[in-house]
């Protein structure tokens, strides 16, 4: 199977602007992974320490971990 061209990515902003983000988490988990939707990517953070430098994902980078965390990719993590 031949290689598929790679589409060049942008970098990623380093300094996105989170101060009005609105960051979604599980109720029951306020310390737990926390995600917001800024200007195009997909930002994680720590619930328990948000001002930790957070994670940013681009909508196919988003879409493998998704893909990743479905499939059990994760599970032997510790």
């Amino acid at each position: 199977m031949p290689d598929e061209p790679t589409r060049p990515r942008p970098p990623k902003p380093r300094d996105l602007d989170l101060a009005g983000a609105q960051w979604l988490g599980a109720a029951d988990a306020p310390e737990g992974p926390q995600i917001a939707h800024v200007d195009g990517y997909i930002v994680m953070r720590h619930g328990g320490d948000p001002d930790a430098p957070p994670l940013i994902f681009d909508q196919d980078e988003w879409r493998a971990f998704q893909d990743g965390a479905a499939n059990g990719e994760f599970n032997d993590l510790p």
